[in-house]
């Protein structure tokens, strides 16, 4: 089965950028919105008149490994950047505590259902507000 990039949810490169193509787009004019942009950026683009590729991110290497300080600035610099951002994991971005592993299991969960209703009961001290939290924000 071959891809279009017209199909919603795939990866573009155009003007010198990477965008996300959004559902309504056809082969003739695609939907888009930066990655990691705003809704209020969201713009067409006419394959025909301009250049468009797929993007892709090469995988990482042990080149790309860093220290514990480069890590921290970029897991700070991953949560400024989706404050605003589209994709489930936003959330991050607007919380005040740093969620552990095993409190991303209902998020996960959560991101399945439509509409959300879910029972978080666990051992106290566990983290069921933070569950919450993440999941309503």
């Amino acid at each position: 089965m071959r891809v279009t990039l017209s199909q919603p949810g795939t990866l573009i490169r155009a003007r010198g950028r990477e965008w996300v193509v959004l559902p309504d787009s056809s082969d003739e004019l695609l939907l888009v919105r930066p990655l990691g942009g705003l809704d209020e950026e969201t713009t067409g683009i006419l394959p025909a008149v301009e250049p468009v590729e797929s993007a892709a991110f090469p995988l990482p290497t042990a080149d790309d490994l860093g220290d514990f300080t480069s890590g921290q600035l970029l897991r700070d610099a991953a949560r400024l950047s989706t404050r605003a951002a589209a994709g489930p994991f936003r959330s991050f971005g607007r919380i005040a505590v740093e969620p552990r592993p095993y409190q991303l299991v209902p998020l996960m969960m959560a991101l399945k259902l439509d509409p959300v209703r879910m029972l978080i009961a666990d051992d106290v001290g566990i983290g069921k507000t933070i569950e919450a939290a993440v999941i309503a924000r």
